[in-house]
């Protein structure tokens, strides 16, 4: 029983740590910029400023669904785990996530350098449901290729 609470917790509750320092200021648009523009800028020399800028934005928007995406994941990995059924499990996976994006953007307000929006909490929640929605398919398809006799 220990070991089954170490080995599907703990890489929830470390992926929570891994969002909440994502949260920090340190990760704010001004930070990420310094990396992610040169980047762009070395990989695609022909955009301009505006271009640029907006693509910093999708990559950071989709580090939203990535980051929620995994979460799910564990989350459900977890609760699985437990004595309820399937739906159930992705019900509160979903419930879970929704909450820890609303905590990550009230979380987000107190930091000085970013800015708290449901609209992030709306990309959150695609990371999470896209999970749940390839769990599913993932689901079927084992089933009908193996079985449960």
């Amino acid at each position: 029983m220990k070991r089954l609470v170490i080995e599907y917790w703990t890489p929830l509750i470390l992926w929570l740590v891994v969002i909440f320092y994502f949260s920090t200021d340190s990760f704010a648009a001004g930070e990420t910029s310094r990396i992610i523009v040169p980047l762009l800028r070395f990989f695609f020399p022909s955009l301009a400023p505006q271009e640029l800028d907006f693509w910093h934005g999708v990559i950071r928007k989709f580090g939203h669904i990535s980051e929620y995406f995994v979460l799910a994941v564990f989350t459900y990995r977890s609760l699985k785990q437990e004595p309820v059924n399937i739906t159930q499990a992705k019900l509160r996976t979903l419930s879970f996530v929704v909450l820890a994006a609303s905590f990550d953007e009230l979380h987000q307000r107190f930091t000085f350098f970013r800015t708290a929006s449901p609209i992030d909490v709306g990309y959150d929640c695609l990371g999470a449901v896209s999970a749940l929605w390839l769990i599913t398919a993932y689901e079927t398809w084992r089933l009908r290729t193996y079985p449960v006799l």
